[in-house]
Parts: structure tokens; sequence; C-alpha cells
């Protein structure tokens, strides 16, 4: 029930953010970010279950290990840029935040070079 423990930082979270906003206003980014890094901690801790059985299966495939190493770096950038993004954002800069978004879609785009070259040789080679 991870998603429980979650919900209850974030909604303590906004509420202390909600309280300091007025208040202590310098305080109110410490509370965000502290709140923030809670959820990610939570998340992060429940993500190595699945990453542990994601291996189990690249073994159980027979494909190229890199290949999957690929795909959960492809992932990570994904969610790091949206989670980074999304506080650029709650601070009010979103200027900064879509040049974050653009630049992990660039990321993405080039870390998937190597999975289509793979892709594309498969292909040839069953042709």
């Amino acid at each position: 029930m991870q998603i429980v423990k979650v919900v209850g930082v974030g909604l303590i979270g906004a509420l202390v953010a909600g309280m300091l906003r007025q208040e202590k206003s310098e305080l109110y980014i410490v509370a965000v970010i502290a709140g923030s890094a809670l959820i990610l901690v939570i998340v992060l801790s429940s993500l190595t279950e699945v990453i542990a059985q994601f291996g189990i299966l690249v073994g159980k495939s027979g494909v190229d290990e890199s290949l999957f190493a690929g795909v959960l770096k492809i992932i990570g950038v994904g969610y790091i840029t949206e989670y980074a993004a999304a506080l650029c954002t709650d601070f009010g800069i979103t200027s900064i935040a879509n040049k974050m978004q653009l630049a992990g879609k660039v990321a993405i785009f080039f870390m998937t070079m190597p999975i289509l070259t793979n892709l594309v040789n498969v292909i040839s080679a069953m042709l």
C-alpha cells in the first residue's frame, strides 16, 4: 500500500506548504522540496522490486541485456525529467520547466537509437 503513504505525505506536504506560503514564504520552497523528496524516496523504494522482476524477465528472454538496460534508462529519464519540470512549474518557472521537458525528450530520442538499430538488424536478418 505504497500509494497510501504517497497520498498521506503529499497531503501533509501540501498542507504545510500552503500554510507556509502566506506566513513564511522563504520556507515554502523548503517544504515543497522536502515533501517532494520524501514522495520520491517512497516511490523509488518500491521500484527496486519491479526492477528485480524486470531482470528475471531479461534473463529468461535471451535478448541482449543492454537493450533492456536502455529501456530502463529511457523510463528513468522520462520520470526524472517530468518530476523536475513539475517542481519548476510548482514554483512558477514554466519557461525552465518547458526547456527541461524538451531536453528530456531529446535525450530519450538519442537513447532509442541503439534499440532501433538492433530492431532493424533483427528484422533484416529475418528477411
